[in-house]
């Protein structure tokens, strides 16, 4: 697993620390990540929170996407990958 913010690494890194993660969390300051995977709110430019399951022969095979719930959005995608919460 590796989430990836729109902050500076340095942030992400913090962040992190902070919640004691155990995953990678990659800052993408420059947005080329958030582009890529067409993240960001039409007109506002933020981030939305979207989860993606990426398969061993790197095609997206979920995505999720839920602004209001983070705990529900968690449990959806480990759900998928078969990993109770």
């Amino acid at each position: 697993m590796i989430g990836v913010s729109g902050d500076a690494q340095a942030t992400s890194d913090r962040f992190r620390a902070s919640l004691e993660l155990p995953f990678a969390l990659v800052g993408d300051a420059g947005g080329a990540i958030l582009r890529a995977y067409q993240v960001r709110w039409p007109l506002v430019g933020l981030a939305r929170r979207v989860s993606y399951v990426i398969d061993r022969d790197r095609r997206i095979r979920m995505a999720y996407r839920d602004q209001l719930n983070p705990e529900a959005h968690a449990s959806h995608v480990l759900h998928s990958l078969g990993v109770e919460a």
